[in-house]
């Protein structure tokens, strides 16, 4: 072999093995970007705030996550609160009318609620523990630039398909398939704006919506605070009172 071709095939060789990659190593990698995996698994709460916009209206909302999986998210539409939980049990929600009383979520509506219900922000994290395989389906290419594109299945729901961005290894997009007026469609949710918080990497942006549609539901988040106080009650459905059942009195407090 003459002396030219033995370098262009040394040079072959090692760009290949640069560039092999196993499904490990992408999500290791990930876990760093994020702030490493010690960090993450000390965190047990979040509470992240911002505004949602969807069809040209804005509503401030407030999003709390405590481990182990429980969520909870509260929105604001023309001076009505809207609630969406999960308290580790059962998924309740209050739309955002006068009068309008918790009622429990449908199997769907619930199934969403517990995917959400994850202080990681993540099925990478401790993804085997969670319930998660994880494939490597190769390299991919969106307009912002290279991917390694992961495919993520778990007990519940459809397998979702993960974008983290070669250079950063940080998620930039996410595309799942969602029951949507009794079909199932893709949807395609765009993640970025990362800013760093307590030691740990956090999205600051999210956009969501059909793919191929104009209609996108868009997350600010203007504040994320770690570890805040999170009572367990913050996340249980309001007990109602029997129905006909009297109000209850509060006795007056008598000073000394």
């Amino acid at each position: 072999m003459s002396r030219r071709a033995f370098l262009a095939v040394a040079l072959l060789t090692a760009g290949s093995t640069a560039t092999a990659q196993t499904v490990e190593d992408v999500v290791r990698r990930y876990l760093d970007a994020r702030g490493g995996i010690v960090k993450l698994r000390s965190v047990q709460g979040l509470r992240l705030s911002g505004t949602m916009e969807l069809s040209g209206v804005s509503a401030p909302f407030t999003l709390e996550l405590k481990r182990p999986g429980k969520m909870r998210t509260e929105f604001t539409v023309e001076g009505q609160t809207g609630i969406r939980a999960w308290d580790g049990r059962v998924a309740w929600k209050r739309l955002p009318l006068p009068g309008e009383a918790p009622r429990a979520m449908d199997p769907d509506e619930a199934a969403e609620a517990r995917a959400e219900a994850d202080v990681d922000l993540s099925p990478l994290v401790d993804y085997r523990a969670k319930g998660y395989s994880v494939e490597l389906a190769g390299r991919d290419r969106l307009p912002g630039g290279d991917t390694w594109k992961l495919v993520v299945r778990g007990p519940d729901g459809p397998p979702r398909t993960l974008h983290l961005d070669a250079r950063t290894h940080l998620t930039v997009q996410v595309v799942d398939r969602r029951d949507l007026d009794g079909r199932e469609v893709e949807f395609v949710t765009e993640v970025g704006d990362y800013r760093p918080v307590s030691g740990l990497v956090f999205p600051h942006r999210m956009e969501v919506g059909p793919k191929g549609s104009p209609d996108r539901q868009r997350l600010v988040i203007r504040r994320i605070e770690v570890n805040p106080p999170l009572d367990d009650s913050r996340f249980a459905m309001p007990v109602r009172p029997p129905a006909g059942a009297p109000p209850v009195r509060k006795t007056p407090a008598v000073l000394p």
